[in-house]
């Protein structure tokens, strides 16, 4: 049986109320929708913490008898579809793709021997618009119409889990295998009754092992009784939310517009004069050292180190935070550069201090260069330098907590995340769509959150971090305009693995809350 031998669901992450993948690679929407003729209608969906256990544990519900739920149980250990390949190999494009959707600079997945981000994953096996034709039907789609006809209309995704035991590198071929492990009886819950179904999925390259995907949904006929109104009530107008406040916008004329061109392309350009090659940064109408006119460009390299620093407290100013540091930075190249310092805190950085160059988006319309502080390359940094370490420089050790990460929730992240990882889901791009089910605008997919989870944590743990699983837990969901602030605490730590458990929130409450692991290589750890 292809179940057999499997540990059960560990459900230590997640209850992901956003997307699951079918049984085709494509990504559902799993918001509560109510699969009914013409257009699907929403059902509101009680808080996480709040809803009944989602092992299958709950009281019995009313429903139908034990000849029902015996087909159901035929379809545990059955494939849920044939062994199917990806769509395309792992490649270049779509990994560069996902880490400029993600704001993700981990040198790991880049240069020629770059890896794919373990959080990626499941987006490999996606079937994008057109789908996996080629399987036919399969054994899901036969197990969703039973319970469909059943009355159980409605879908949502409760758990998720990932495990990483192979890095993807480009010409990777995926191959991969659903399997239903287990259709719960049916239950009731603060949404109706209904019954759990519990899928994974195992990717492999050339027979080898390179990940597992979990997911438990639930199928449920919706309690339109309890939720729905006595008599229609006129909805108020909300006052509309203030505007986040914005960064200054960059004043851009004839004599520096190439320099921005280049950043909107991620590249700095450094001006050189074809008369006696002097470099020159910021960009000038004239070489500074024999006049001449005439110059192009060079691409810098995007290293340097710190040459010196200010920590802002005061005054505050809109869209920033004090304090944090802005330092001038010697780029390899010669010419110096100011900018602000992330990937350390603003009492962190250090004359000498080696950055690297990265361009964040810092709203829907902007994007700037930054500076990444390297620590693993020989730079000076404070004297908090733990057992690990790591990019924030602190102690690591079981109760560490690490420094939070604001991400603002942008139209263009939420369009971008859901490209990237190939959900063309509509509530993921389409505003008119997203409301007419039930949502006030479009919301991030799961996989986004998967990725800036992932992000975070190799951004706190620095360049030798390797992400080994993965499991999350939706709740509140990100709309545009909001700001995700993800915060992490060591669970953990020994024989270079560390545990780190992972909450991020947003106006609304907590967004999601897991568990991850990752590989520290080349250092010691301590409990």
């Amino acid at each position: 049986m292809p179940g057999a031998g499997r540990r059960p669901f560990s459900g230590k992450g997640s209850g992901c109320l956003d997307t699951a993948s079918g049984s085709d690679g494509q990504s559902e929407n799993l918001i509560g929708t109510t699969r009914t003729p013409g257009e699907a209608a929403a059902v509101t969906l009680a808080p996480a913490d709040r809803q009944e256990p989602r092992d299958g544990s709950g009281p019995d519900a009313a429903g139908p008898g034990e000849d029902f739920v015996r087909r159901l149980k035929e379809y545990e250990g059955r494939q849920a579809g044939p062994p199917t390949t990806g769509r395309d190999p792992v490649n270049a494009p779509m990994i560069r793709h996902w880490c400029e959707a993600m704001g993700d600079a981990h040198p790991a997945y880049q240069g020629p021997d770059a890896i794919a981000p373990p959080t990626m994953l499941q987006a490999w096996t996606m079937g994008g618009l057109a789908g996996h034709p080629e399987r036919g039907a399969v054994a899901r789609d036969e197990l969703f119409a039973l319970l469909d006809g059943a009355g159980c209309t409605s879908v949502v995704a409760t758990d998720c889990e990932q495990e990483y035991p192979r890095a993807l590198r480009p010409g990777d071929e995926i191959t991969f295998e659903t399997v239903i492990e287990s259709v719960s009886a049916r239950k009731r819950t603060r949404l109706g009754a209904g019954h759990f179904v519990t899928t994974r999925t195992e990717i492999r390259v050339d027979g080898e092992p390179a990940g597992t995907h979990r997911f438990r949904v639930l199928k449920y006929a919706p309690d339109l009784k309890a939720s729905a109104p006595e008599a229609p009530a006129p909805t108020p107008t909300p006052d509309p939310a203030p505007a986040a406040p914005r960064r200054p916008r960059p004043v851009i004329n004839r004599d520096n517009a190439g320099f921005w061109a280049g950043v909107a392309a991620h590249r700095l350009l450094i001006q050189r004069c074809t008369a006696c090659g002097t470099l020159r940064l910021p960009w000038l109408p004239g070489c500074d050292g024999c006049g001449s006119p005439e110059w192009d460009t060079v691409e810098a390299s995007g290293e340097g180190v710190v040459h010196s620093y200010v920590v802002m407290h005061h005054p505050p100013f809109p869209a920033f935070d004090p304090p944090y540091a802005v330092a001038l930075v010697e780029l390899a190249e010669g010419v110096r550069m100011a900018g602000n310092v992330t990937g350390a805190r603003y009492d962190e950085v250090r004359v000498g201090t080696a950055v690297r160059l990265e361009f964040l988006r810092v709203d829907e319309e902007l994007e700037l260069p930054f500076f990444r502080a390297l620590p693993d390359r020989g730079a000076t940094r404070g004297a908090t330098r733990g057992a690990t370490g790591g990019a924030t420089g602190l102690p690591m050790a079981a109760g560490t907590e690490l420094p939070p990460l604001a991400i603002p929730v942008t139209r263009t992240l939420i369009v971008a995340g859901a490209l990237a990882s190939r959900d063309y889901q509509d509530v993921h791009h389409d505003p008119e769509l997203a409301r007419r089910r039930g949502s006030p605008d479009v919301f991030m997919n799961i996989l986004t959150t998967n990725g800036l989870v992932g992000r975070y944590i190799t951004d706190r743990f620095g360049d030798r971090a390797v992400l080994r699983s993965v499991a999350i837990r939706l709740g509140a969901p990100n709309h545009p305009g909001d700001t995700l602030v993800l915060s992490g605490t060591v669970v953990s730590l020994a024989d270079g693995t560390a545990e780190v458990r992972i909450t991020g929130t947003n106006a609304l409450g907590l967004h999601v809350t897991g568990t991850v692991t990752v590989a520290l290589p080349d250092t010691e750890t301590s409990g």
